[in-house]
């Protein structure tokens, strides 16, 4: 039950975490330093420092979730070796002091935290790069060793406990195993002379976290992070008679150094190569040939549309596929939802689009024949207006460089010297965006 009312201060976080994780990556206007690439060499390595305040969680303790008073503080170093864009290995160290009362007894001690850690990004698993650049949500599970040392004591008169005292009164609780009546209650130091240290108490450890990260610069980031850190026993205050292993909470601020090159980004503040992905699909998929198919399909079908203008001449627009500029987006059986995998095309058109501000491009819609023809000219219309909005509502493309030409079942590609029918149906079931070319 307490460690079910601790997780109320990780899911506060977690509620603040996600709401920033709605922030848009503009994927179409990153630079080739934002993109992660497996050739290239980026700084894995950092070191963190923290400090924050720790809350126990034991039988010894009067509050619920955070005690009014008597707050025991923290610090924290981490080194961390990343790997790839969404995961890492934190080696951590907290070591602090330990308090907590109840009744007419109080435990103190200190604690020395070892744990190795596995560490992913949320934002790089679901969103695949850094929010706006500047912020890393993440989570991190581990295991470690807790070496320490507490004591049992009256809070009327500070003299140390014996187990006597605490389970003479408690009808049915045997003395802890290996105890006598007349040792104290004591760990990290000499049952028969609580004054005496001796070698800490080590128990297992299991930390489970969530943080955010705020990129500074390619140097230093700023950083919060809270972990529930669940001991393997019910010794930490030496009170031996719960039924519950002990846990505490750790909640760091903290400051991070990122090692390397001046020059160069850490791989964990990359963003994933689509164009990359896509390649390798394209090698794998048995259906990668559709694009080169619908190229040269695209070439034959695309004409000349003349318009007469009011002083008397012809100007003639072509319609394209330009290699890097146009692209084609499909979609499933009867849907006009666009499929996240879909996403790095319309990226890679709105960073060409960016780039060149004269470009205009018409986006056409094409359905399979199966369905009337009037309902999948409805449908080609559409996923026509759901490329048009994505171009506008997440890359920020101005509409007025788009027109629109849904096609129905009008124009349905037939070559099925390379596809089964199966494949010629997932081919017309698409949208292509087209440059326009205008000829004098």
């Amino acid at each position: 039950m307490q460690l079910f009312k601790c997780t109320i201060a990780f899911a506060v976080l977690y509620i603040v975490s996600m709401g920033i994780s709605y922030a848009q990556i503009d994927f179409s206007n990153l630079t080739d330093e934002q993109i992660y690439r497996k050739q290239n060499k980026y700084n894995t390595w950092s070191v963190t420092i923290g400090y924050g305040p720790v809350f126990y969680y034991t039988d010894v303790i009067d509050y619920t979730v955070f005690p009014k008073s008597d707050y025991r503080f923290a610090p924290s170093v981490i080194v961390s070796k990343q790997w790839g864009r969404a995961w890492g290995i934190d080696a951590q160290f907290i070591g602090g002091d330990m308090y907590g009362e109840k009744n007419n007894r109080y435990f103190k001690g200190s604690f020395r935290d070892y744990s190795l850690n596995l560490r992913f990004s949320i934002n790089q698993l679901v969103a695949f790069g850094p929010l706006a650049d500047k912020w890393d949500l993440y989570g991190k599970v581990g295991l470690g060793i807790n070496a320490f040392r507490s004591r049992l004591q009256r809070l009327d008169d500070d003299s140390f406990m014996l187990v006597n005292d605490v389970h003479k009164n408690l009808g049915g609780y045997p003395n802890p195993p290996g105890w006598a009546d007349d040792d104290y209650l004591v760990v990290g130091y000499d049952r028969q002379d609580p004054t005496n240290k001796k070698g800490r108490e080590t128990e297992l450890v299991v930390p489970i976290g969530i943080g955010a990260r705020y990129r500074i610069n390619k140097n230093f980031d700023l950083g919060m992070e809270m972990s529930m850190r669940n001991l393997t026993a019910d010794n930490f205050d030496v009170n031996l008679t719960g039924a519950d292993n002990d846990t505490y909470m750790h909640t760091s601020f903290s400051l991070t150094y990122k090692i390397g090159k001046k020059n160069k980004r850490h791989a964990r503040w990359t963003y994933k190569d689509f164009n990359l992905a896509y390649e390798a699909q394209r090698a794998s998929d048995p259906l990668a040939i559709r694009l080169d198919s619908l190229k040269s399909e695209l070439d034959r079908l695309a004409g000349l549309d003349s318009i007469i203008t009011t002083k008397s001449y012809q100007k003639f627009e072509k319609v394209i596929y330009e290699e890097g500029v146009s692209a084609s987006v499909f979609f499933d059986f009867d849907k006009a939802d666009i499929k996240k995998s879909e996403h790095r095309q319309l990226a890679r058109v709105a960073r060409a689009l960016k780039r060149d501000a004269s470009i205009t491009m018409v986006i056409a819609g094409y359905c399979d024949d199966r369905g009337s023809y009037e309902y999948n000219l409805k449908l080609s219309q559409r996923r026509c207006n759901a490329v048009l909005n994505a171009m506008v509502t997440d890359f920020g493309i101005d509409a007025s460089r788009f027109s629109l030409d849904p096609k129905g079942e009008s124009e349905l590609l037939s070559d099925t010297q390379n596809m089964n029918i199966q494949g010629l149906h997932m081919a017309n079931r698409r949208v292509d965006l087209l440059m326009i070319v205008n000829e004098e």
